[in-house]
């Protein structure tokens, strides 16, 4: 009896490392094609804190990012903000966000490559409200695309992107991320590929408020998973979020704001 247990255990963890070895590494980089278009649904929940006054903001927007041109791997990039809608909570009061409406129809530019670094973001042509929506666009198109090493990567493999710099309307951040190849499933018939996503980022530079210009300084932590189709290069789900302590110190003399901010995110490629 002994040795069938045995033999049945051996035999089942051989099966098991079998099916481990058959599982095919997976190339992580983002694939565009020029004329090609794909449809986004973006979700945005933000709550902030700063010294004992509580506000959110909430967002839904449906976007077109469209590849325009390829040169080598630089990607020119078109957004089109199809539909925008926005409301503010601020003192238990809540009312529409008016930008929102000065979007809906709107363009932004970028250039974005292979491991899905952006820049040279740049507001399309008669789009009047970029100056009070900036602070928040580009640092959400900057991040649009996980960073995605361009390589073959095992179930269980890892990646990471270390003191990463970047600016964003004047913010200055610094970032850690690691990446974890979580598993392989099907998701609508598709192989998918899920990764988890750690990033701890630290703040600095300045921002623009209608009271003045206030330096910062703060650190950041979050949690991310994303699905992504080998099969297409696109990343399909993308959802988590992070939280961020800023002390806000204004360039006029004063002393600095605590603020906490908690931003929710979820995006679907739906097209």
């Amino acid at each position: 009896m002994m040795r069938k247990v045995c033999l049945v255990t051996m035999m089942t963890c051989l099966s098991l490392a079998g099916l481990a070895s058959a599982a095919k590494d997976v190339t992580f980089g983002y694939r565009f094609e020029p004329g090609k278009a794909q449809k986004y649904q973006l979700k945005m929940n933000t709550e902030m804190e700063m010294t004992g006054m509580e506000a959110s903001q909430v967002a839904d927007m449906q976007v077109t990012v469209t590849c325009a041109s390829a040169k080598g791997d630089a990607y020119t990039m078109n957004l089109v903000f199809d539909k925008v809608e926005a409301s503010n909570v601020i003192g238990g009061n809540m009312q529409a966000d008016p930008t929102a409406a000065q979007m809906t129809g709107e363009s932004v530019s970028f250039t974005v490559d292979s491991h899905g670094e952006v820049s040279a973001v740049t507001p399309g042509p008669g789009f009047e409200a970029w100056a009070q929506v900036q602070q928040v666009i580009e640092p959400t198109l900057k991040n649009w695309y996980v960073f995605l090493p361009d390589k073959a990567v095992p179930v269980g493999g890892d990646w990471k992107r270390e003191n990463y710099r970047d600016k964003s309307a004047g913010t200055e951040y610094v970032s850690n991320e690691n990446f974890k190849f979580r598993e392989m499933k099907k998701d609508k018939g598709q192989d998918t590929a899920t990764v988890d996503q750690d990033v701890t980022t630290q703040i600095g530079g300045t921002t623009q408020t209608p009271v003045g210009i206030y330096n910062l300084a703060g650190t950041g932590k979050g949690k991310f998973e994303f699905q992504f189709d080998p099969a297409r290069g696109v990343i399909t789900y993308y959802k988590g979020s992070m939280q961020t302590d800023i002390n806000m110190t204004p360039q006029s003399g004063g002393d600095p704001m605590k603020t906490s901010v908690v931003n929710h995110i979820e995006r679907q490629l739906v097209e």
